[in-house]
């Protein structure tokens, strides 16, 4: 009887996770993602082509605002247009953009904490990995690249 026990409870522990990692946390999801500035390693486009990204960002929840610092070069993350092209050489310079996000609304009024909606640009970003020195994202309102972050 305990072994059927034993292997219940460790297929119900299985089978909750929300991202591939980690397997068991008692952190929340926004502990997890605050008090941390992330830096990104690497991206890889729907076309499965690594390429790298200059990109730090910070979250962060004052009360009942929530906020995002991104420093960085990439005009999908910052938002488009020639306003990043600082000196007109064609590359595009890096700049800070602070914004508001939430977790994306899910039914009888929760939260659906897999998405993140950012304003000011407006993204739709799936989290994918979320633990204390990983974070990974898909961009889900652009190109569906994955960015692939760790701690600063």
């Amino acid at each position: 009887m305990k072994i059927v026990l034993s292997l219940s409870v460790l297929i119900l522990l299985l089978s909750c996770g929300k991202y591939k990692r980690p397997f068991i946390t008692f952190k929340s999801p926004e502990k997890r993602l605050m008090g941390t500035t992330w830096r990104c390693v690497k991206a890889i486009d729907a076309e499965g082509l690594e390429f790298e990204v200059f990109d730090h960002i910070s979250f962060a929840i004052d009360g009942t605002d929530s906020t995002f610092t991104r420093i960085g070069n990439n005009p999908q993350l910052l938002g488009s247009g020639d306003q990043f092209d600082l000196d007109g050489d064609g590359e595009f310079d890096a700049d800070t953009v602070v914004g508001t996000w939430t977790w994306a609304y899910a039914l009888g009024g929760n939260f659906n904490k897999q998405t993140i909606l950012q304003k000011s640009p407006s993204k739709n970003l799936r989290v994918i990995s979320l633990s204390k020195k990983v974070l990974v994202l898909k961009d889900q309102s652009v190109d569906n690249t994955i960015y692939h972050y760790a701690p600063l």
